[in-house]
């Protein structure tokens, strides 16, 4: 850390002159690799992340207790690699679900300069497979007034695998009869594209609100796109 101050005289051969101040911070604990905790991954997976807390030359210390406000979500283990002086930290999300949580794990230790250390805990847990986008919005369609662009009922999502090449789509289905659907193959077992079009002949007069369903080997729920607009 540095500061820098400017300083003003009456000096003619110099007078204007700086004064930097610089000093090291040295911190009694660290946590490494970071005093956060971000598990990120799929779902599926155990995941996990180890941190190690190290005291620095005279500061050493013991954990006395680890608590979080996410019991329900997380377990964790404390290791000692060395007393007084290195410990290890490893946290295990206990879900394997898609989804995320947000919360904190607190140790208790000795350090009569750092009793507390909070580390911030994100858990993020993604979907191999995903569909962008998941809303589409044929906005307002006037059938009465003339010819209409057959592009404004047509639109196109696309399905997508995060990783490996064994995506298969089971069936794409709409929920209502004039909503009509073709799936494109982009790339085999990754990466496909599903057409959505509207049978203007048959659609009702009014705002609708409807959904696509996406069935997939990867997920045991489908993708689900919602699709709103309004027929004048």
């Amino acid at each position: 850390m540095s500061k820098t101050a400017a300083v003003t005289s009456n000096d003619p051969n110099n007078p204007n002159t700086s004064i930097t101040l610089s000093c090291f911070v040295k911190e009694f604990i660290t946590v490494k690799p970071s005093a956060r905790i971000n598990i990120v991954g799929y779902e599926g997976d155990q995941l996990s992340q180890k941190l190690t807390i190290t005291a620095t030359e005279g500061q050493e210390f013991e954990i006395a207790e680890v608590k979080t406000d996410l019991t329900d979500k997380l377990s964790y283990k404390v290791e000692t690699v060395q007393k007084g002086k290195e410990y290890t930290l490893e946290v295990t999300s206990l879900s394997k679900a898609e989804g995320f949580v947000r919360g904190q794990i607190e140790m208790i230790t000795t350090s009569q300069k750092k009793p507390s250390i909070i580390l911030p805990v994100f858990v993020k847990i993604q979907s191999e497979v995903g569909v962008t986008p998941a809303s589409l919005y044929f906005g307002k369609i006037d059938t009465a007034g003339g010819p209409v662009n057959p592009e404004s009922f047509t639109k196109s999502v696309v399905i997508k695998l995060a990783r490996g090449k064994e995506l298969d789509i089971k069936k794409v289905s709409g929920s209502n009869k004039w909503i009509k659907t073709e799936t494109k193959t982009d790339e085999k077992g990754v990466q496909y594209t599903v057409v959505i079009t509207l049978d203007k002949n048959k659609m009702p007069k009014g705002k609708f609100d409807e959904k696509i369903e996406i069935k997939t080997n990867k997920k045991k729920e489908p993708l689900i796109v919602s699709i709103k607009g309004e027929v004048m």
